[in-house]
C-alpha cells in the first residue's frame, strides 16, 4: 500500500468540508460512456447539508441506460455539456473531501471528464459504502444502507436524491466515528481495513476559483423528472 504523508491525513473529520457527489451516466465505462446528470451536496462544518449543484448534462452522444435513470435524449437536448459545468463542479467541491457511496465509480467518471478538459486534479475522496465495515457494518448498496440506517431520503437513481441520501449516511457515520474516537482521516486508515481510497488522503483538497469567462448553467434544483 502507498505510504501516505501530508495531505488531509491530519485533518479532523468533523472540521473538514465534505462534498457528496453523484453521477448518472450512459453506462459503466468512462471514456465510452459519459455523464448525463450530476449533483453535489456540501456538508460544511457546523452546517446542514446543502444542495449546491444539480444539473442534467448533454453527453454529446446517444443516451443509454435510460431504464436505470429515466433520462432520455429529449431531456438533455438543451442541457449544458460537461465543459460548461466543469467550473461550477470544481467550485462545488473546492476545499473539500469528495464522498460517494461507490466512490470508485464516481471518481473514475470525474477524472475522465476533467482529464478530457485537461483539468485533471488529485482529489482526496472517501467511500460511504466502505466506511461501513470500519464501523463493524457490512458493505452494501445505497438502497440497503439507507434502509438499515433509517435514512429518510430514499435513493431513486437520480443524482439529487442519491447525493442527499449519501450525505445523510455520511453524517451518521461521521458521528459514529466520534463515538469510536476516530478523529482524523489518518485514524480511518488504522482501523484494520485497507481500501484504495485511503491513498487519496495523501492529497490536499483543491482550491478552485471560477473563471469569469466560463458560462454557468445555474446552480440549484432542476425540475423533477
Amino acid at each position: 500500500m502507498t505510504t501516505l504523508t501530508n495531505g488531509i491525513l491530519g485533518r479532523r473529520i468533523t472540521e473538514t468540508p465534505i462534498a457528496v457527489i453523484d453521477f448518472e451516466t450512459t453506462g459503466l465505462s468512462p471514456g465510452y460512456d459519459r455523464v448525463v446528470e450530476v449533483s453535489v451536496v456540501r456538508i460544511d462544518p457546523g452546517m446542514r447539508p446543502r444542495l449546491v449543484l444539480d444539473t442534467l448534462v448533454n453527453p454529446g452522444r446517444r443516451m443509454a441506460a435510460t431504464h436505470i435513470h429515466n433520462i432520455t435524449d429529449q431531456d438533455v437536448v438543451n442541457a449544458p455539456s460537461f465543459e460548461h459545468i466543469a467550473d461550477d463542479l470544481l467550485r462545488a467541491i473546492s476545499d473539500s473531501v469528495v464522498a460517494a457511496h461507490n466512490v470508485y465509480f464516481d471518481m473514475s467518471f470525474l477524472q475522465f471528464e476533467l482529464g478530457r478538459l485537461t483539468q485533471s486534479r488529485n482529489i482526496p475522496h472517501v467511500c460511504t459504502r466502505y466506511t461501513r465495515p470500519i464501523l463493524g457494518l457490512a458493505a452494501c448498496g445505497l438502497d440497503e444502507a439507507c434502509r438499515i440506517d433509517q435514512v429518510g431520503c430514499k435513493p431513486a437513481h437520480s443524482s439529487r436524491t442519491d447525493a442527499i441520501a449519501t450525505a445523510e449516511l455520511w453524517i451518521k457515520y461521521r458521528d459514529a466515528f466520534l463515538d469510536r474516537r476516530i478523529d482524523t482521516f489518518r485514524d480511518l486508515t488504522i482501523q484494520g481495513k485497507r481500501y484504495k481510497f485511503f491513498s487519496s488522503f495523501g492529497y490536499d483538497t483543491i482550491c478552485h476559483q471560477s473563471s469569469p469567462e466560463t458560462p454557468s448553467p445555474g446552480i440549484g434544483p432542476k425540475p423533477r423528472r
